[in-house]
């Protein structure tokens, strides 16, 4: 369990400290967290860790840039992630490299959908019609960065953090067997 305090005290160290050491918007490992939780962290640690990571990292985040800890984009990624969660679940059936990776990307696209859906709908300067939804799935808000370019961060972050979460434990369980368990690599022993 100590490891998996770490992992999840990592994630929201790492998305806490992005601003000051530079790096694209949406670069974080909490999708990837959601993800992989399901297949290595216990229960209710594999949902509630990183909702918890998100809730402390936005509250500490927000009030950076001056506005409210806890806002409707927090309970959009919120709602995202336990929908992640829920993926990750259905793919811990039958773990596999490949799905995994796939999982990856699918979280990425969930996610981007969810907070964007959920920004159109919350921000009066986005039109109410397929027209501003689109708009807010491809060229955002004028002054502000396309969102298209926030989907390809997360996307390149989540199968950045996939990897290196899934190589992580799989190593520790090979190296300090007893103390982590392998999900993927006792499916190829056995």
């Amino acid at each position: 369990m100590v490891w998996a305090i770490l992992l999840l005290v990592g994630a929201t160290l790492f998305r806490c400290l992005r601003p000051w050491v530079g790096g694209p918007e949406n670069f974080a490992p909490l999708a990837a967290l959601a993800l992989c939780g399901s297949l290595y962290l216990p229960r209710p640690w594999s949902w509630a860790g990183p909702l918890l990571a998100l809730l402390i990292s936005d509250i500490f985040l927000n009030l950076h840039y001056g506005v409210e800890g806890v806002t409707g984009t927090t309970l959009a990624a919120g709602g995202a992630y336990l929908l992640i969660s829920a993926v990750g679940v259905h793919l811990a059936r039958r773990p596999s490299v490949w799905l995994w990776l796939g999982g990856s990307l699918g979280a990425s696209i969930l996610f981007y959908f969810v907070t964007n859906t959920a920004a159109w709908w919350g921000l009066l300067a986005y039109d109410k019609s397929l027209a501003g939804w689109i708009q807010a799935l491809t060229t955002g808000l004028p002054g502000y960065a396309p969102t298209w370019t926030f989907l390809r961060a997360s996307v390149i972050s989540d199968l950045f953090f996939t990897v290196l979460f899934v190589v992580g434990v799989e190593w520790s369980a090979r190296k300090f067997p007893g103390k982590v368990s392998s999900i993927l690599w006792a499916q190829r022993v056995g």
